[in-house]
């Protein structure tokens, strides 16, 4: 009798893999059929199936935050999901994931938000950063390229983005300082400005000012060594040095520099160590007249739990602030990236394009690609039309948000009263949004941290800019956290809340 081949564990595994997703895709199209598509966006989106057995099936996200926001506000409809698939005795169990870039509603989009899948897919690939050099952007002379340590490879300097060039920025009132500022430096580096602080907010074109400082440098030298890194990259070799018992060489190689340049100083805050050997790097790179171009999503006095010696030193040189781009300038920026995919715009397209992203060069960028992607697939001549069909949903820039749309937004999608948002209570459920809300207060309206403190019950303003900070602080640390504050910011301003 001959024994009957043991199952391919391979197949077994893809069979397996594949059955999770059919019962994903099912489930999020029973929930898409009775939860709004914000809500289904905002806390559903990582969701994945990691587990089936006879009697539980454990669902996961990436955030601990969402996790705990489901088992307290949707543990009941993932549970009737399960059941409505005729596995009515499986418990849900939910569970919390690391990091791992899994999307449930690009997965299953088809049935579950079809008439948005062209919006959500490639306004995500827009997103995506062209390719960069091949070469990695330190530049060490030959004598120090074989002392360089282990940690100054590619993990901690970054590569250029070929298209972050002075001659494609487009210049305009908002960031007309940074602009003149990271030219001088260019031309003549450590001694026009030093150091350079440029803060402004997400994707107004900071990390482009850089970059093309670093190219300008390098072009007219190649031998000069720039540095150029996020400030997360900085904190990771540094911790490696320690770890390897290499901080002689971690020093060296830093304070060897003919420039640094790092992005996202921001991330310093509550990082005491690393604090103190950025400060000792600052003074060694200052002192021998080397250049320092840092970049923030905030001033330098608003970046919290950073030592004064240091916030004092980002202000030696020039701080720069880059604003959000005017109506004239938003429509130069739409013009020269149509052009970059060799496609001239319509004039009314152009300027409608202008007219309804108005914060984020990013968003801006992605709505052309969407335009033009769109009418190259189906044939299409751009048009006013097409271009009102591509970026429905995108917020006008007539949009005023008001205290009322906050505190509406809020209560509805945390289900808890007005009195409960504005009252003392801190459990949990009740002090995060509350924290969520003068949060979006201070980013969507005028008032000032006086202004929110006394909508919340008199609040003392330095309870508000705890708050603040702690949601911002977050955002930074949690992938999809920060997706739902964006969500929420979003659904402001399209007043999608009230439909």
């Amino acid at each position: 009798m001959v024994d009957a081949p043991a199952p391919d564990p391979v197949t077994q595994t893809v069979t397996s893999t594949s059955g999770e997703r059919a019962l994903l895709r099912a489930l999020l199209q029973h929930l898409g059929s009775r939860i709004r598509r914000e809500q289904l966006e905002t806390w559903f989106r990582s969701l994945d199936v990691r587990r089936v057995d006879d009697q539980e099936i454990e669902l996961s996200v990436t955030s601990q935050f969402v996790r705990d926001w489901l088992q307290k506000n949707y543990l009941s409809a993932l549970q009737d999901a399960v059941a409505s698939l005729g596995e009515p005795r499986r418990r849900v169990v939910l569970t919390h994931r690391e990091e791992d870039g899994f999307d449930s509603l690009r997965f299953a989009q088809p049935v579950v938000v079809s008439d948005e899948a062209d919006r959500l897919m490639l306004t995500r690939d827009a997103r995506t950063p062209p390719t960069p050099l091949a070469a990695p952007l330190s530049v060490p002379s030959a004598a120090s390229a074989s002392a360089a340590p282990a940690f100054a490879g590619r993990r901690t300097t970054q590569t250029l983005n070929p298209n972050y060039t002075f001659d494609r920025f487009v210049v305009g009132p908002c960031n007309r300082l940074a602009h003149a500022s990271a030219l001088a430096i260019g031309e003549n580096p450590g001694c026009a400005y030093n150091p350079l602080f440029v803060h402004g907010n997400v994707g107004l074109g900071k990390s482009h000012v850089l970059q093309a400082i670093c190219h300008t440098v390098l072009r007219r030298d190649p031998t000069i060594r720039v540095l150029y890194m996020s400030c997360e990259d900085f904190t990771n070799a540094f911790i490696q040095a320690i770890t390897t018992h290499q901080l002689d060489a971690f020093r060296d190689y830093y304070r060897s520099a003919d420039m640094l340049v790092i992005d996202d100083v921001q991330f310093l805050a509550n990082k005491e160590k690393t604090q103190e050997e950025f400060f000792h790097t600052f003074n060694a790179l200052y002192d021998a007249q080397k250049q320092i171009v840092l970049s923030s999503d905030r001033p330098p006095v608003e970046i919290p739990t950073v030592e004064e010696r240091l916030v004092s030193r980002f202000k030696w040189g020039l701080v720069a602030e880059v604003e959000a781009p005017c109506l004239d300038t938003r429509v130069a920026i739409v013009r020269r990236k149509a052009a970059g995919r060799g496609v001239e715009l319509p004039e009314d397209v152009a300027r409608y394009l202008a007219e309804r992203v108005t914060t984020n060069i990013r968003e801006l960028e992605g709505a052309v690609i969407k335009v033009v992607g769109i009418a190259a697939i189906t044939d299409q001549p751009i048009s006013l039309a097409l271009a009102e069909n591509c970026v429905r949903g995108i917020p006008s820039r007539h949009a005023q948000v008001s205290v009322d749309d906050v505190m509406t937004l809020i209560t509805s999608e945390f289900a808890i009263t007005a009195r409960e948002l504005t009252g003392k209570s801190r459990t949990q459920t009740v002090s995060l949004p509350r924290q969520i809300a003068m949060f979006l207060l201070r980013d969507h309206t005028e008032s000032s941290l006086e202004d929110v403190g006394r909508i919340f019950g008199n609040r003392d303003h330095t309870t508000v800019l705890y708050a603040v900070n702690k949601i911002r602080e977050r955002s930074q640390k949690d992938r999809m956290f920060k997706e739902l504050l964006d969500g929420l910011g979003n659904r402001l301003l399209t007043r999608s809340f009230r439909t």
